[in-house]
């Protein structure tokens, strides 16, 4: 892909999904290939860049990158980015002051953590794929360790496994670095792909640039890499007696096990000899035995780059024979060396119009995909397919091989335009879109076919997929957005309107036909499902839009449905904080509810929109004082802690509450919330007061007697009132509760020392006697009327251990008391 093409497909990726998306992808790009689990812990170890700021990454990102058309899925569950595309990600990743190169090197430091179980694995595949994914995490983190460890397996290879070679030359392409150690490496790596190939001279030309002795290229001054014999200066050419030897068997043997070995053999020395593929192309021709002629066609594909007469004869295979699997391997071998051979792209453009057998058409979709970048007729052929299959796998490889060769090709725009304009087939036009959208992204003609598929399709599989591919390419395109609004109205398919609703939110946030198409959803959906979604599309796209909260306010008002109400109240909570008409709507839901459930969502929805708000105020009064739910009545009185700090109206609701109800748990929450919102208020401390006086339950007389320490020390209704506590109350704990508090709010306060010595003086219980001296003894050392009480204690009590606990207060506040 040009380097214009991969910043065009990354900032699509960016404008759609936004910065924190394409953080993510930054980081996914060091990996050779991502699996989900690799991306999901990328996702959750990177969640800070090198500041040590949040990213805000939000989790769907890793489902959104893996689906978005920055991937390309290569396996199962295997993903693989377009490595143009990748470089560029990198470079931006070390650009951006929040990552820099520091941060490349940490993502490297992970991945080699992260493939390291597999390095050893039994499966050959887990372990090559955790080799290069660690090579590719070197080259990054330390590029010289890479180069060492890529030397040693092209070692290896040459010695034990030559297949590999190409595989490791290719690899060292993709995770070059700029460092001279590497700049070696790749020439070699170069030349090995040319030995592989059987390009000798190519390959010799290679080395030759790479300081070498005695058989060895010297890649630093401790790496060397043993040169293949083949490629060492002095190279015995093929002889033309030992390619005709071969010939003369081929051409003589009545024995097709022979013919098929001399073939392999000229395979073997005959790399581009005019005399051996000429000596193949009579094997093919003349052989009865269809073994030995794809024996034949396979060295063909090996040895005959470019020679005309290799193309012709694969081409007459392809044509004339009546084997399919010998015209697949004909297709295959014309695959590698037909590349621009107008003769090689006629016959495989042949091949997909005509035959009647779909895997013989894919081959030669591939192989077109192979040899015919650009080429008109190559590009024509694979429409064609697009348009006249009925074979899906075929048509999606068809497609494929389109979005390699066709990428700004003028013809193979055209053509798909064609088809999603004339066919019938709606798996057809969704595949064509799909493929323009690669190809040219952005492309109008691909927007309204996937519209005309939502707009008239009867199959609902097909209007969701259209639907989903609209998310990747109709972002902020107006057609699109109007084509998924008309689904939203007019499907009678649930499943069809929710992904039309989630398509909408994602494709242009803050639309008012979108946010429109949406409230409409929710008002006349009858699966909760859908209606939950569209509800969830609503919050993300309708920030502080008025017709999006006008929409809401509309639903709350008229619909019949109380969940339908509740969802809606929800959703104004979070799009609108503080928007009157939000929170009419909420105090609307209050009033005229006959769900408790819904009236709770609603007041907890006020609770969090607009503190200090007199509607959403009053009505949580409303609530506080008209519900026969106590659930209900305790949510807004907790909603009313949150919203309604000093304000009368809310205090009087409170004040109320802890008078008139009847449950103590009502009580204590109104007592607790009072506390919060107003501390110091002369009503509040009364009716706390009172409390204190009145109830018969001793954990709200203790909730009183804390409240009144926290909201005035000082006050002298609160010191009295807990005075009172200490005299009349019947438990300790409430006894306790109430000194500690006096303790705390009483040093120095007259009031509070005279009250506690009247206790002394007053009461009948010794225990009760105690504390009120332990509790001067504290607020106030040395309090002659407590130290007299203490004495009192201890000389008449008949409990010894009050008298115990007399006497170590006494020593406390007056040592050296005689009575000890």
């Amino acid at each position: 892909m040009e380097l214009e093409a991969a910043i065009r497909r990354i900032n699509a990726f960016k404008k759609r999904f936004k910065e924190p998306h394409l953080f993510l992808a930054y980081h996914a790009a060091l990996p050779l290939a991502i699996t989900p689990d690799l991306l999901y812990q990328i996702w959750a170890n990177f969640r800070r860049d090198i500041q040590g700021e949040f990213i805000e990454i939000p989790w769907i990102a890793v489902s959104d990158l893996i689906l978005s058309s920055l991937c390309d899925e290569v396996g199962h569950e295997l993903y693989e980015m377009d490595a143009t595309v990748r470089q560029e990600l990198l470079d931006q990743l070390k650009a951006n002051p929040r990552f820099t190169e520091k941060r490349l090197k940490e993502v490297a430091s992970f991945l080699l953590q992260y493939v390291e179980k597999d390095l050893n694995s039994q499966d050959s595949y887990d372990r090559e794929f955790a080799q290069s994914q660690s090579w590719a995490a070197w080259a990054y983190a330390e590029p010289q360790e890479s180069v060492k460890l890529l030397a040693e397996a092209f070692r290896r290879a040459y010695e034990e496994n030559p297949r590999d070679l190409m595989r490791l030359s290719t690899l060292t392409e993709m995770i070059y670095q700029p460092i001279p150690e590497f700049d070696r490496l790749r020439i070699f790596a170069r030349a090995m792909g040319h030995y592989r190939r059987k390009k000798f001279e190519e390959a010799k030309a290679e080395i030759a640039k790479l300081p070498n002795e005695g058989g060895v290229v010297s890649v630093s001054d401790k790496i060397k890499i043993p040169i293949p014999r083949e490629l060492l200066p002095i190279i015995k050419t093929v002889e033309d007696e030992e390619i005709a030897k071969l010939l003369q068997v081929i051409e003589n043997t009545q024995d097709e096990y022979t013919r098929s070995r001399a073939a392999e053999s000229l395979e073997k020395i005959g790399v581009g000899n005019p005399q051996a593929i000429a000596g193949l192309v009579q094997v093919i021709e003349n052989t009865q035995n269809e073994n030995t002629r794809r024996k034949a066609i396979a060295s063909l594909g090996k040895i005959g780059v470019g020679n005309p007469e290799a193309i012709a004869g694969l081409v007459q295979v392809i044509e004339n024979t009546q084997s399919e699997n010998t015209r697949i391997q004909a297709i295959a071998s014309l695959g590698k060396i037909g590349v621009g051979n107008p003769e090689a792209i006629a016959g495989l453009v042949q091949v997909i119009q005509n035959t009647r057998n779909e895997d013989t058409r894919r081959w030669a979709a591939n192989s077109l995909g192979k040899i015919g970048v650009g080429n008109p007729e190559a590009i024509a052929g694979l429409v064609q397919v697009i348009e006249n299959t009925q074979n899906g796998r075929a048509r999606r490889q068809a497609a494929k091989t389109l979005e390699k060769i066709g990428v700004g090709n003028p013809e193979a725009i055209a053509g798909l335009v064609q088809v999603i304009e004339n066919t019938q087939s709606e798996n057809t036009r969704i595949q064509a879109a799909e493929s323009l959208e690669k190809i040219d992204p952005g492309n109008p003609e691909a927007i309204a076919g996937l519209v005309q598929v939502i707009e008239n399709t009867q199959n609902g599989r097909a209007r969701r997929q259209a639907a989903k591919t609209l998310e990747k390419i109709g972002v902020g395109n107006p057609e699109a957005i109007a084509g998924l609004v008309q689904v939203i109205q007019n499907t009678q398919d649930e499943d069809t309107r929710s992904r039309a609703a989630n398509s909408l939110e994602k494709i242009d946030p803050g639309n008012p036909e979108a946010i429109a198409g949406l409230v409409q959803v929710i008002e006349n959906t009858q699966n909760e499902y859908t209606r939950s979604r569209a509800a969830n599309s609503l919050e993300k796209i309708g920030v502080g839009n008025p017709e999006a909260i006008a929409g809401l306010v509309q639903v709350i008002q008229n619909t019949q449905s109380e969940d339908t109400r509740r969802l809606a109240a929800d959703s104004l909570e979070k799009i609108d904080p503080g928007n009157p008409e939000a929170i009419a709507g909420l105090v609307q839901v209050i009033e005229n509810t006959q769900s408790e459930d819904t009236r709770r969502e609603a007041a907890n929805s006020l609770g969090k929109i607009d503190p200090g708000n007199p509607e959403a105020i009053a009505g949580l009064v409303q609530v506080i004082q008209n519900t026969e739910s106590e659930d209900t009545r305790r949510k807004a009185i907790a909603s009313l802690g949150e919203i309604g700090v000093g304000n009368p109206q809310a205090i009087a609701g409170l004040v109320e509450v802890i008078e008139n109800t009847q449950d103590e748990y009502t009580r204590r929450q109104a007592i607790a919330t009072l506390r919060k919102i107003d501390p110091g208020n002369p009503q509040a401390i009364s009716v706390l007061v009172q409390v204190i006086q009145n109830t018969k339950d001793e954990d709200t007389r203790r909730w009183a007697a804390e409240s009144l320490e926290k909201i005035d020390p000082g006050n002298p209704q609160a010191i009295a009132g807990l005075v009172q506590v200490i005299q009349n109350t019947q438990s300790e704990d409430t006894r306790w509760w109430a000194a500690n508090s006096l303790e705390k709010i009483g040093v120095g306060n007259p009031q509070v020392i005279a009250g506690l010595v009247q206790v002394i003086q007053n009461s009948q219980d010794e225990y009760t006697r105690w504390l009120a001296a332990n509790s001067l003894g504290k607020i106030d050392p040395g309090n002659p009327q407590a130290i007299a009480g203490l004495v009192q204690i201890i000389q008449n009590t008949k409990d010894e251990y009050t008298r115990r606990r007399a006497i170590a207060t006494l020593r406390k506040i007056d040592p050296g008391n005689p009575n000890l």
